[in-house]
């Protein structure tokens, strides 16, 4: 089994140099050492969508470990060279997400920003096509911490399977790991790619 020291390391490097060793020994089972609790949150997802079976241990304060490994025989082979996310096909419209980075929308009034995110946000749970994900980095991740006051329409949105993403350093950053209360965190790797595979909406 492989292992890699990722303690200490800013995201997204953690997760850049485990997808290199699973391309590099493709069906060989990692091990990955990290030191923050959202870093295994992020690779228990990425396990799931890349057919991999995940296994989180703490071996003490700000210290885990990350086993990843085939599911099934182990002699499976499993596949990771397509990228994590693919645009789904269908016969509708366009499949798209939504990245926000701010509690407001535009330049001006803070106070008349806030009004217009909120009025997105209900706007946008009301479409017929909803987004596959909404991102939220930077000032847009409080959007998704208690308090918030848009959490109905992104709860509402999450129970209509629409994937609501936080990035995971600024959960951190503005310190309410406790306190995120709609979806879950994600990291910038995964940000970029999702980015780079759906038609993506900016307000």
């Amino acid at each position: 089994m492989e292992e890699i020291n990722a303690l200490g390391q800013a995201c997204p490097m953690p997760t850049i140099l485990t997808k290199k060793a699973l391309k590099q020994s493709p069906g060989e089972p990692v091990k990955v050492l990290v030191d923050n609790e959202i870093a295994t949150q992020n690779w228990s997802k990425m396990a799931e969508q890349m057919g991999l079976d995940c296994q989180v241990e703490q071996t003490g304060e700000n210290h885990y470990e990350v086993s990843l490994s085939p599911e099934g025989s182990p002699t499976e082979k499993v596949k990771i060279e397509a990228p994590l996310f693919q645009r789904k096909k269908s016969e509708g419209p366009e499949p798209y997400i939504v990245v926000l980075h701010s509690e407001t929308i535009g330049k001006g009034s803070d106070e008349l920003g806030a009004i217009l995110m909120k009025s997105f946000l209900f706007s946008l749970s009301e479409q017929e096509q909803l987004p596959e994900k909404i991102l939220f980095y930077n000032g847009g991740a409080k959007l998704t911490a208690e308090g918030s006051p848009v959490l109905d329409d992104l709860k509402a949105m999450e129970q209509a399977g629409v994937d609501i993403m936080t990035c995971g350093i600024c959960v951190e950053y503005y310190g309410f790991q406790e306190k995120l209360a709609v979806g879950s965190p994600t990291n910038m790797y995964t940000i970029v790619e999702l980015e780079s595979t759906y038609k993506t909406v900016c307000p």
